[in-house]
C-alpha cells in the first residue's frame, strides 16, 4: 500500500472513470489497489458496470445515497483514512494529464511546510485558459464591483520555489493531507454541489492550514461534463445559488443586506458564462 490513495467520484459517466481510473494507473503509476472509485448512487447502470470491472483495476465503493460531491468525496476520504494512507488525491473523471511524476510533484510540496493540507496543480480549460488560481481570498467588494479586478489579482502568486500560497484549492484534482482534513471533518456536506472548495479554505484557514498551487503540474479538466449532461441550466444555477448562499452566511458572517448584494453579482456572473457556453 502506498503513501497515498486515488480517489475518483461516479456519478452517471461509468465510461469516463475507467478511462481516468486506466490513466491514474498505467500514466501516475500507482497500483489499483490505491484507486478508489465510488459510485454516487447513479441512476444508470454506472454501479454495476464499475463493480463488474474492479477486480484488479481499483477498489469500488457506492454511496447508498447522492448526498452530493462533497458527501461522496468523503465516503472516500474516510475509507483511505481508515486505511492508514497519508494522502489522497481526489480527481474528477474528466481530468487530462501527461506527466508522469505529476503525484510525486504534488506530493513533494508537503515536505516544504509542515502547514499545508491541501495541494493542487494549475488547471487548465481544452480551449487552453487557465482557470483562476483564486490566490487572494476574496473581500466584499472583490465578490461585487471588484469581481473583473478579483479575476487579475486572483491569478497571481508569489512563486516559493515553484508553488505558491492559494486562497481556496482546486476540486477537480487536489491532494490533501488526510490527517488535517480528518481534524476538519472532511468537506462540508450541506452544499449538493459547486463552493465546495471555498468552503474548505475557510475550515482549513481556521486552523492555520495552508492551501498551495504547484506551478511544475499542469492538468486540463473538462470543467462540469458530468454535471452538465445529467442537469438543467436552470436547476445547476440554483443549486450554485444555494451553495454560494450558504458559503456567504456560514463561513464569511455577511449579513443579510451583503448576501443578496453578492447573489446579485453572482447570478450575472452565472448568466454571462452561460453566454459563452
Amino acid at each position: 500500500m502506498g503513501s497515498a490513495a486515488a480517489i475518483i467520484l461516479n456519478y452517471n459517466s461509468w465510461e469516463d472513470t475507467l478511462k481516468e481510473a486506466k490513466l491514474v494507473r498505467e500514466k501516475a503509476g500507482i497500483a489499483w489497489k490505491d484507486i478508489i472509485v465510488i459510485d454516487n448512487c447513479s441512476t444508470n447502470d454506472s454501479a454495476r458496470k464499475l463493480e463488474e470491472n474492479a477486480s484488479g483495476q481499483y477498489v469500488f465503493l457506492q454511496t447508498g445515497e447522492n448526498r452530493g460531491y462533497a458527501s461522496g468525496n468523503n465516503v472516500g476520504l474516510r475509507y483511505a483514512y481508515e486505511k492508514n494512507y497519508k494522502y489522497a488525491w481526489i480527481i474528477n473523471n474528466d481530468i487530462l494529464f501527461d506527466d508522469e511524476r505529476i503525484l510525486d510533484k504534488l506530493l513533494y510540496v508537503f515536505d516544504k511546510e509542515d502547514q499545508v493540507a491541501v495541494v493542487n496543480p494549475d488547471i487548465y480549460a481544452p480551449d487552453g485558459h487557465m482557470y483562476n488560481r483564486d490566490s487572494v481570498r476574496p473581500t466584499f467588494f472583490d465578490l461585487t464591483l471588484g469581481m473583473l479586478a478579483y479575476r487579475k489579482k486572483g491569478r497571481v502568486i508569489e512563486d516559493r520555489g515553484g508553488y505558491g500560497y492559494v486562497y481556496r484549492p482546486q476540486g477537480c484534482c487536489m491532494v490533501v493531507d488526510l490527517e488535517k482534513l480528518c481534524e476538519i471533518d472532511y468537506l462540508d456536506e450541506h452544499t449538493f454541489l459547486y463552493s465546495e472548495e471555498i468552503i474548505l479554505a475557510e475550515k482549513l484557514a481556521e486552523k492555520n492550514y495552508l492551501c498551495v498551487c504547484c506551478k511544475d503540474v499542469n492538468i486540463i479538466h473538462d470543467h462540469s461534463k458530468t454535471v452538465k449532461s445529467s442537469m438543467d441550466k436552470r436547476k445547476i444555477n440554483k443549486i450554485q445559488r444555494n451553495s454560494f448562499t450558504y458559503y456567504l452566511k456560514q463561513y464569511r458572517k455577511f449579513n443579510t443586506i451583503q448576501i443578496l448584494i453578492c447573489l446579485v453579482f453572482y447570478c450575472l456572473k452565472i448568466s454571462l458564462l452561460n453566454l459563452k457556453t
